[in-house]
């Protein structure tokens, strides 16, 4: 089987175009970076061309014999003097002398080049064709390189080409000599994972895209530095990855050329962060870094940015190489310089003053801790973890070291995403079993157990304990207390009863002032039914400071306070910048919990486009960082998408996913997603006993349980279907404990509900004046859902007083509303009320070309997957044309799907 190249194809198509045509020329130099995989390229080609029948030369110059007249000659052209009788004498001798058969002068280089000449023709004469291949030409000796040129310029009419492999960074005869070149670039991303995946499957995603960063596509760099790394899925990674002996030696030779002083100055760059000149004209006021830096620049190691006003390197691996060619003293000596040098700036002078430290320091250790919050607050959990870790490494104190080790693993779960690689510092500050372990380790320990595993009851159990244990409280500033009481927001929301939050209030309760977004969550978020209005006033005035804010974790969490006073779509902006930190690697854990809120704000608004990919990218980071409880919203929320479409076994997949999830492990809110997700799958279908028998375990009738903030969303849901099942009297009870709550005046869109079920329910003359209020209520429009819903509501309610005229217009604007968001199912509902006006609607003219392919192999009993494989579409684009078909054959399953393909098929189908 042939070997397989990552990302090469347009390279090979070049080579083999150049390869297979007639030219003027008939050598082709192929250039690229050290280690971008010519070497490979170039072998692919000839194990391939050799398969073919072709004579395959291959020869690779050597550093040792550059001096060596017609060294790499003499590889070529050895394997092929069996043809020498065929040659005159003269290029016979020319030949053997090169070849070292003969003691004799060597030749000039017109001989010795048309004696190679005359070998080639005639070698190709006996063979189909003869391909001569050099890898590392910078190495080759002069006379070998002239001969070669001599010889590709003469190959005119023989069926023979030379491919010559060069650095982009060396000037050789062959491109001074006009040669056509093929530069090889780096691989992409998609090509470089691909190439890690199959050369390293045990690699972690999080690591492939680590290496991906440093190799910045360099086939080399991808393949040597998994192996220089120990452990590389269980350990945090280091800032710099080491490098192999390989590696080191890509880049050794050229930075071992350069004189000391521009060495030197190298190890300012690389460690002064910014690589910014005004660094360097700070530690060195002289002027003389600039001047060094020179060498570097003409060597192609650095480049300054006459914009940014960096030093850069010109390649990750270089950077590394400077790293791993330095000495610890020489490193320290450096950051001791730029200690001093940046003194004016305290982040930047402790962390320097860290690097430089011989042993423990507690002074800098506090200095690296203050940094460490500072960067929380820029979002940049990676850095603040680090720094966080060297604070530990630095302090004398043991309590102090294990306080600060396990706050390192908690913001490294919190904010940069490294959930899998808090236990190892856990096991770390737990190495003293003889004492309790301090409130900052129960924390990591809790939000990890909650977080990965979703143990809540256990996650509670040691939080309380360690509590009740004794905390001094909120009066002396005490951070691991607020972070505390963070968590046991989490811990009591997954838990989803009274027992839960009930700790929390009571810690609360004695804390005296808390922190703003802490006192939302607890005033909004907890128990949002009996949520107070000032409280509410005071959240949207917060609201519009959010775009002054930087912080990812305080938005976040200040969002979290109002998902369910919907009042997230003023902060798309804001949340939109944490998923844009958390793209760029510095805050992932917020960008995950980012995604999933604008989700959350999509599925109302009717974005449920947008909600698929915001979802898709929040699951595929929570999987690739070890954040299973993270995902439930988010598979709630998609579940809830699709019973919308009439997919109900995917949606049932996800419901009994999240149930098996939530039964062993007590986590309530789950059990609630899976029971509201049965229930919007059954509404739609018009199974509105099924429909209130899952609502009710949510919330029973009457009654808005405290603590489950859920069943605000799923009120109305049992109102409908208490309604059409003839509960009349339960869903008068729904709707007067909805109406206590006062929950019309937390949003728009409640207030609208509240209204419509007035509508729904009222049998005096007023009723048809509740749903027209709901429908002009202030911000309704933005809705869209919700919306649609009450228009089909009013329409059904219209139909039963027999107002046919007024009703078909409510139905078809219901009607038209779902099939906007491709709410099949609702569509369906909708529709075979207009069926039971008398006036069947008229269904959409046809399939298109693409709608029907789908729709033929989907009736095949081919999955989204199989279909897009073979359509070459992406599965969401399948997904998307079955959602119009099923609107357009009027069926809200793939059971019915071949026979309504064959019940219409003159109108339907293109």
């Amino acid at each position: 089987m042939e070997a397989k190249l990552h990302g090469r194809d347009v390279q090979l198509e070049a080579i083999e175009a150049f390869l297979m045509e007639p030219g003027r020329d008939s050598l082709l130099v192929v250039s690229g970076d050290a280690g971008v995989g010519k070497s490979a390229l170039l072998e692919f080609i000839g194990d391939r061309a050799a398969s073919a029948g072709a004579q395959v030369q291959l020869a690779r110059a050597l550093e040792f014999e550059a001096d060596l007249p017609y060294s790499t000659i003499n590889q070529l052209l050895l394997p092929l003097v069996d043809a020498l009788p065929g040659l005159v004498p003269e290029h016979q001798e020319a030949i053997a002398v090169v070849c070292g058969l003969r003691i004799g002068a060597m030749p000039s280089l017109l001989v010795a080049g048309a004696a190679a000449l005359a070998l080639l023709q005639l070698t190709a004469a006996k063979s189909s064709s003869v391909l001569l291949i050099v890898d590392d030409s910078p190495w080759m000796d002069l006379l070998s390189a002239m001969t070669l040129t001599y010889v590709g310029r003469r190959l005119h009419d023989v069926p023979a080409k030379i491919l010559v492999a060069a650095r982009t960074d060396e000037e050789t005869v062959f491109v001074r000599s006009g040669f056509p070149s093929l530069l090889i670039p780096p691989l992409s991303d998609d090509a470089a994972d691909a190439l890690l995946v199959e050369r390293f499957p045990a690699l972690g995603p999080k690591v492939r895209r680590r290496i991906r960063g440093e190799a910045l596509g360099n086939p080399l760099g991808l393949l040597e530095l998994p192996a220089a790394l120990e452990s590389p899925n269980t350990h945090p990674l280091p800032s710099i990855l080491p490098l192999t002996k390989r590696l080191k030696s890509l880049y050794e030779h050229r930075l071992s050329a350069l004189p000391q002083p521009t060495r030197e100055m190298l190890l300012f760059v690389l460690l002064a962060g910014a690589e910014s000149s005004v660094t360097i004209e700070k530690c060195i006021p002289s002027g003389a870094g600039r001047k060094d830096l020179d060498a570097a620049e003409r060597a192609g190691v650095v480049r300054f940015d006459s914009r940014s006003r960096r030093w850069e390197f010109r390649h990750p691996l270089i950077r590394a190489a400077v790293f791993e060619l330095s000495t610890d003293g020489e490193r320290r000596r450096v950051h001791a310089i730029l200690a001093k040098a940046f003194a004016d700036e305290p982040e930047r002078r402790a962390w320097h003053l860290g690097q430089a430290a011989t042993g423990p320091d507690e002074e800098v250790a506090e200095l690296l801790e203050t940094v460490s919050q500072r960067l929380i607050e820029t979002g940049d959990g990676t850095r603040a973890t680090a720094a966080m870790l060297k604070a530990a490494e630095l302090t004398p104190s043991v309590s102090d070291r294990e306080r600060r080790v396990a706050r390192a693993a908690y913001l490294g779960s919190l904010i940069a995403g490294a959930i899998t690689e808090s236990p190892v510092l856990l096991t770390e500050a737990l190495r003293n079993p003889s004492q309790s372990p301090q409130l900052a380790t129960v924390i990591a320990v809790t939000y990890n157990l909650l977080n990965s595993e979703g143990d809540v009851a256990t996650a509670r159990r040691l939080l309380l304990a360690a509590l009740t244990a004794g905390t001094s409280g909120l009066g002396t500033g005490n951070d691991e207390y607020v972070e505390a009481l963070y968590t046991l927001v989490l811990v009591g929301f997954f838990g989803g009863t009274g027992e839960f939050w009930q700790p929390l209030l009571a810690q609360t309760s004695a804390a005296g002032d808390l922190p703003n977004v802490l006192q939302f969550q607890i005033n909004l978020f907890i128990d949002v039914a009996r949520a107070e209005g000032p409280a509410i006033e005071r959240f949207h005035r917060e609201t519009d400071r959010l775009r002054f804010v930087s912080d990812p974790l305080y938005i976040v969490r200040f969002a979290i306070a109002g998902a369910y006073i919907d009042s997230l779509g003023g902060m798309r902006d804001a949340l939109w910048r944490v998923v844009d930190a958390g793209r760029k690697g510095e805050a992932i854990t917020p960008a995950i919990q980012a995604l999933f809120l604008l989700a959350n704000d999509d599925y109302f608004t009717g974005r449920w486009h947008e909600l698929e990919a915001v979802v898709h990218e929040g699951l595929d980071l929570s999987l690739e960082h070890g954040y299973a409880l993270t995902t439930a919203p988010a598979r709630f929320l998609m579940a809830l998408v699709h019973a919308a479409r009439g997919e109900e076994s995917l949606a049932h997949g996800i419901a009994e996913e999240l149930l098996i999830w939530a039964a062993p492990r007590r986590l309530f809110a789950l059990a609630n997603y899976s029971s509201h997700i049965r229930c919007m799958t059954a509404l739609p279908a018009g199974r509105f006993d099924e429909a209130f028998t899952h609502a009710a375990t949510i919330s029973p009738p009457g009654i808005l349980p405290p603590y489950i903030s859920h069943a605000i969303w799923s009120a109305f849901d049992l109102i409908e279907a208490a309604a059409r099942s003839g509960r009349k009297v339960q869903g008068e009870m729904h709707l007067k404990v909805f109406e206590c709550a006062e929950v019309a005046s937390h949003s728009s869109r409640l207030r609208a509900l509240v209204l419509a079920a007035h509508g729904l329910l009222d049998d005096g003359p007023g009723w048809k004046g509740k749903f027209e209020d709901a429908l002009s209520t202030q911000e309704g429009e933005r809705w869209h859902f919700d919306r649609a819903r009450i228009r089909l509501l009013f329409g059904e309610q219209l139909r039963r007083r027999r107002e046919r005229a007024a009703a078909k217009i409510q139905l078809r604007e219901a009607k038209k509303m779902f099939l906007q968001l491709g709410a099949n199912a609702w569509a369906l509902r909708a529709d075979r009320e207009l069926r039971a006006l008398g006036a069947p609607e008229v269904r959409s003219t046809s399939l298109t070309p693409q709608e029907s392919a789908v729709a033929d192999l989907a009736a095949t009993g081919l999955s989204n997957k199989q279909i897009a494989e073979s359509l070459f579409l992406s599965s969401r684009t399948v997904s998307t044309h079955l959602s119009r078909v099923f609107s357009k054959l009027g069926i809200s399953t793939r059971a019915g799907l071949r026979d309504a393909l064959s019940a219409e098929p003159n109108n339907l189908r293109p």
